[in-house]
This record gives C-alpha cells, sequence and structure tokens, in this order.
C-alpha cells in the first residue's frame, strides 16, 4: 500500500475488485483495514460478471459496506444495460453503498456526439435511480470528464468517484465538480487477501459518519426480482465466455 491514504485522517480506505482478482478473502481484506469495497456486477446489455454474487455475498457476511457497479459499452442499448444492471443486483439494502456508472475508455465514446455521449450516461443514470430508488455514482477519470463528457453541468449531481492515478496528496478534480468523494489512487496496490493479482485502491473522502450518509437509507430501498447474478445457466456460460474472448482479443483490462 501507498502512504498517499494517509495523508489525512478523516478518509477511508477501500479497494475496487472484479472477476479479475480471483476468489477474494474478504476477512483478511477487512482486517487489513478496508473501510468499504466496490464491486463489479456487469457490463453492456447482457454480461454478469462471475464473481459478483459471491462478492456481494461475502461482503455482506463480513461487514463491510458494498456497492456495485456497471461497466457501460455504447455498442449496447441503453435500456438493456439498465436493465441488466438492476436484474442482476435486485434490491440494495440499507447500508449499502449506491449504484456505480463506470465510463472509461474514449475510444468506445469518440463516435458519439457530446450530447449522445451525455443522454446515455444521464439515462443510465436516471433509469438506474428509478428502478432502485437511489442516485448513482459515477465513476470517471479526470480526462475523461475534461475530453469526452466536456465538463458539463449536468454530472455535478452525482457523487464523483475519480480516477486519478498521482503520488500527490489529492488528485486533479475536474469540472463540474470541486472536491471529489472517492478516489481511485492506485491501479497497482495490494492486500492481504487477494493472491497474485494487483487491485485498485481507493479513499473515501471523509470520515466513517460520512461514509455513512451516503449509504442507502431503509426509505429508499425498492424489491425488485432477482435473478442468480452469474451463477448457474446460460448467462453464466455466456459471460464466461464472452469475458474469455475479450481477455484473448483486447488483453486483460484491470475493470473491465
Amino acid at each position: 500500500m501507498t502512504d498517499v491514504r494517509n495523508t489525512a485522517a478523516a478518509r477511508l480506505f477501500g479497494i475496487d475488485v472484479s472477476r479479475y482478482q480471483g476468489t477474494v478473502d474478504w476477512a483478511k481484506v477487512k482486517a487489513a483495514g478496508c473501510k468499504f469495497a466496490f464491486i463489479k456486477a456487469t457490463e453492456g446489455r447482457s454480461w454478469v460478471d462471475p464473481m459478483f454474487a459471491r462478492n456481494w455475498r461475502e461482503l455482506k457476511e463480513k461487514g463491510i459496506p458494498r456497492g456495485a457497479y456497471h461497466f457501460f459499452r455504447t455498442d449496447s442499448p441503453l435500456q438493456a444495460q439498465i436493465d441488466n444492471f438492476c436484474n442482476t443486483v435486485g434490491s440494495l439494502e440499507p447500508g449499502d453503498l449506491p449504484p456505480v456508472l463506470d465510463v472509461e475508455v474514449p475510444s468506445f465514446w469518440n463516435h458519439l456526439s457530446v450530447q449522445q455521449r451525455l443522454d446515455l450516461v444521464n439515462g443510465w443514470q436516471r433509469g438506474v435511480e428509478a428502478k432502485l430508488g437511489v442516485k448513482p455514482i459515477i465513476y470517471l477519470s479526470t480526462s475523461f470528464a475534461t475530453d469526452v463528457l466536456k465538463g458539463d453541468d449536468s454530472l455535478a449531481a452525482y457523487i464523483l468517484w475519480l480516477a486519478h492515478y498521482t503520488v500527490a496528496p489529492n488528485p486533479r478534480v475536474p469540472a463540474p465538480w470541486t472536491t471529489w468523494n472517492f478516489w481511485q489512487y492506485s491501479e497497482n496496490g495490494t492486500i492481504d487477501g487477494i493472491k497474485d493479482q494487483k487491485v485498485d485502491m481507493n479513499l473515501f473522502n471523509g470520515s466513517e459518519a460520512d461514509l455513512e450518509r451516503i449509504k442507502v437509507p431503509a426509505h429508499a430501498v425498492r424489491h425488485l426480482p432477482v435473478r442468480k447474478p452469474g451463477g448457474t445457466g446460460w448467462r453464466r456460460i455466456a459471460s464466461l465466455i464472452y469475458f474469455a474472448v475479450s481477455d484473448l482479443v483486447n488483453g486483460r483490462r484491470k475493470r473491465g
């Protein structure tokens, strides 16, 4: 771990993982000081991370505040991506972190106009909020916010999870935000409980009481039918095949 996470007392350390980190020993991760975790749930219109179900269950059992993220793809229909995420996660529970939209890889977005990009981002956020009752977080890099989304004022409505890899004590915050909430400061961390793989390291810009205030409140929970997320059947098989082929063609992406 890097010392950047110790630069302010009122900051909490956490990680985010996907299938790439394999079978995580969450008890060891918690003992190592992890105060929250985000895990990949879905990608595109139908893919489900094969480790999501286990990670989601284990985080609850170990008492680590948990959040789920969706990796957005511009080659999949917007509504199908909203449905994929919501049907996979199902009802959030009191104490969960808000859902997350993960937008990255500018080459996926460059063929669209700026307005089309914003319509997709804001459309997913509104659609998920309507279904789950909670305004989502947005994950992006400083450059993605500036170059792809042009710092549009509509983005300021969302809690910011910023990816900016630096040894500086704070990230460079892009417009339209003036501060950050979560900061992914490294993609090459190590932590007890995750073997043989690097892991993304994050900070929350506040205390445990501050984190409590952004968790899902009981009155916001909306109940949805839940399918087995990546658990059995054709969807799990299709997802495993998709991710295996994607690795061969594109190489292993840490987040995708």
